[in-house]
């Protein structure tokens, strides 16, 4: 069965990993894109838009336009989420200091804050996740970090976050 995607992109850098993407699973999949337009279109009355179409177009119609019936995908992707927690000795001031020291290691961009907890948003070589971190304490801190993206992205930046503050911790 094939797919028809409409992927919007916000900048250059978002076109340029879709265009790697499609170049990684050229061999495993079959993937057309189109020269020309692409666009969906729904109506009760396909045979008279598609007449129109093609009277519009100079030269031999079959080789310019494929059809494709579609249909919206009734189950999406769900996205995956890990929760890390941790109680640490230190205080939360200290604590919430290197929790920004570690989101500039991982390139973390701040998203926002609210009254429980920080946003991140992370794109690392295994995909983009979001993080959220929520700091609670007095004398001692408990920490914990939400992670939540697509593929390889959420259990990457889970081990590298656990990494990291089991070296804080001294474990």
């Amino acid at each position: 069965m094939g797919y028809i995607l409409f992927v919007g992109y916000d900048s250059d850098a978002e076109r340029k990993r879709i265009d790697y993407l499609l170049d990684r699973w050229a061999e495993r999949a079959v993937i057309k894109k189109p020269r020309g337009t692409v666009f969906y279109i729904e109506t009760e009355n396909p045979e008279e838009f598609f007449e129109e179409l093609f009277s519009k177009l100079e030269g031999d119609v079959e080789d310019k336009v494929e059809v494709y019936e579609a249909k919206p995908l009734k189950e999406k992707v769900r996205a995956r989420k890990r929760t890390l927690e941790y109680t640490l000795p230190e205080e939360k001031r200290v604590v919430e200091r290197f929790i920004d020291y570690l989101m500039s290691k991982l390139n973390a961009g701040f998203v926002g804050k609210d009254a429980l907890a920080k946003t991140y948003s992370v794109y690392t070589r295994k995909g983009r996740a979001i993080i959220k971190v929520l700091t609670k304490g007095n004398g001692s801190s408990h920490v914990v970090f939400e992670i939540e993206g697509f593929g390889e992205a959420v259990d990457f930046l889970a081990d590298r976050i656990d990494e990291e503050l089991k070296l804080f911790a001294g474990d």
